[in-house]
């Protein structure tokens, strides 16, 4: 942690752009040697995802785990610093841009709704999955192919906002509840395992698990989990070209019939369907192996 007696210092973004610049995209690796001195931000946010290994992240006189697929929205007011955890390997990378823009943004879509950037505690941590961290270097790649100009900035913002950030935690549930159920969306193997797997990620046990899922949405824990199996497997469906028997094993319904049933009865098309009408709209990439 951090005495409250030392003094922040204050970073303005133009100290890190040219000018008629709009933003910055920074990345660092292991190796690269930084103190990660305390800091605050007179006039800028920041976004920063770990794309692999894990950092130690003291914010506002607290402690985050930073670790691969972690997403974090950094406010202005923020005062913070970044540690490398001993001995383990990591990539990070970092995007800074006007305040203004939060403003903007929130102001024209999301006024009414939740806001990555909330105002209140520590700074939003999202867990993306494999095939979302994937679109997020992507996106990253179009960020720095140009210049940096203010469109550039909101399409990657707004793209980030809409399509890979998971919708808000639901509110019928407790929070140790939903933040085991973020970590056992983003693992296919604990997928497989189902209720016991998110027993252990909750910390409680089956019965205890299951009595509050039912208690709280009138679903049982392997409805539930169901939907987070499917969720990942429309991902996977729309966004890259994986055999359908891979998506199915790899979100935790190996049983191919089993699989098919259930997902027709969710999305009202077979996996083909769905993925032959995401590829109509536009939104499947061709990088991947065919199917």
């Amino acid at each position: 942690m951090y005495s409250k007696d030392i003094s922040p210092r204050i970073l303005r973004l133009d100290e890190y752009v040219l000018p008629g610049e709009y933003y910055y995209v920074g990345r660092r690796a292991s190796g690269a040697t930084f103190q990660g001195r305390l800091h605050t931000h007179a006039d800028f946010a920041e976004l920063t995802w770990i794309e692999q290994g894990e950092l130690q992240h003291l914010v506002n006189g607290d402690r985050q785990r930073w670790q691969q697929g972690d997403v974090v929205f950094l406010r202005p007011h923020d005062v913070h610093r970044v540690r490398p955890v001993a001995d383990v390997a990591f990539t990070q990378v970092t995007v800074s841009f006007p305040s203004e823009t939060l403003e903007s943004l929130q102001q024209r879509y999301f006024a009414d709704g939740p806001w990555a950037w909330s105002a209140d505690g520590l700074p939003r941590i999202f867990r993306l999955d494999a095939v979302q961290l994937d679109r997020l270097r992507e996106l990253a790649s179009l960020l720095v192919a140009g210049p940096p100009t203010r469109l550039r900035l909101e399409r990657f913002l707004l793209e980030l906002l809409c399509d890979l950030i998971a919708p808000p935690q639901r509110s019928d549930l407790p929070d140790w509840l939903t933040g085991a159920l973020r970590q056992l969306a983003d693992q296919p193997g604990a997928l497989g395992r189902g209720v016991s797997a998110l027993s252990d990620l909750a910390g409680r046990s089956r019965e205890h698990v299951n009595r509050v899922i039912r208690e709280s949405t009138g679903q049982t824990a392997t409805e539930l989990i169901n939907e987070l199996r499917l969720a990942r497997a429309a991902a996977q469906l729309r966004m890259t070209d994986r055999p359908v028997a891979r998506v199915a094993g790899d979100c935790g319904i190996p049983n191919l019939s089993h699989f098919y049933r259930l997902f027709k009865d969710r999305y009202r098309l077979t996996p083909r369907q769905y993925r032959l009408m995401s590829t109509v709209s536009g939104y499947r990439p061709t990088r991947t192996n065919g199917d």
